[in-house]
């Protein structure tokens, strides 16, 4: 296979960790492979996730901070902070991007949501003046994987379950990340990881390492595609598009869901 150059964006305080032996096998199994890898440990970086104006080094407008629009400006004129410009060139030279982490309060940590808020710049890795932005974005070759713990069991992130259904908990993650284009495979979840016998942990290892031998051929979950939404409309569904799919037993998305059941992802 042709190599790859891999980004593991890794968010957990402790390396000795569940999280930690899933970034060391994802890093084993795709280097044997022949891939170049290369982690962001955001706590042993000491990343700061916090959006503040002393990141930049010439404010575009002083009298009125704007992160994002001082962000793009900063990408723009090449003043991005030497860690922010670091961890962009490593998300532009990427084909494939693994965020590791443990699920709190039903997302992503501080530090790894801070960390995208940052890094994710407009202009560099997305435009929506111009439009290029989802299916059009600049990421549109590029494979993106969250690989997470949980600290309860898939019961608990059940339709039924007391924290609600994961599809709909992992929306505003997959579909946000998708602004850029990239492809957004199944999430590899792992639940529980600390409730379980060892030998079960070490199963949920090897099938780790036994789908990254296989994830350049995997094709994204399904999103309705960005023309299907009319800029007329406010960006909703085209009328067309809701037409033609009303009848439908099942809505497209978690998000686009028309007021029915919706596909649910499969996760791995």
């Amino acid at each position: 296979m042709e190599k790859k150059n891999v980004l593991i964006v890794y968010a957990h305080q402790e390396p000795k960790s569940f999280n930690g032996a899933l970034r060391d096998v994802a890093v084993s199994a795709l280097e044997e492979d022949g891939h170049d890898v290369y982690v962001s440990d955001l706590y042993a970086m000491k990343f700061d996730p916090v959006a503040s104006r002393n990141i930049f080094k010439d404010l575009k407008d002083p009298n009125y901070f704007n992160f994002q629009n001082e962000l793009s400006h900063a990408a723009d004129t090449g003043q991005l902070a030497d860690d922010l410009d670091r961890e962009m060139k490593k998300i532009l030279q990427a084909d494939l991007i693994i965020l590791q982490f443990p699920m709190y309060w039903l997302g992503l940590p501080a530090i790894l949501k801070g960390w995208i808020d940052k890094c994710f710049a407009e202009r560099v890795c997305f435009d929506t003046t111009n439009m290029k932005w989802y299916d059009h974005g600049p990421f549109v070759n590029k494979k993106l994987v969250l690989s997470f713990t949980t600290g309860g069991s898939a019961s608990y992130f059940s339709n039924t379950g007391v924290f609600g259904d994961m599809d709909v908990l992992l929306w505003p993650i997959h579909n946000s990340l998708r602004v850029t284009g990239l492809q957004v495979l199944a999430p590899q979840i792992f639940y529980a990881p600390g409730e379980i016998a060892s030998d079960d942990r070490k199963r949920m290892l090897d099938g780790w390492r036994e789908r990254l031998r296989d994830i350049w051929k995997e094709d994204p979950l399904p999103f309705v595609h960005i023309d299907n939404f009319d800029p007329h409309l406010g960006f909703k569904l085209s009328e067309m598009y809701v037409q033609e799919h009303k009848d439908a037993t099942l809505g497209p998305t978690a998000g686009q869901n028309m007021g029915k059941d919706f596909n649910h992802m499969k996760t791995k």
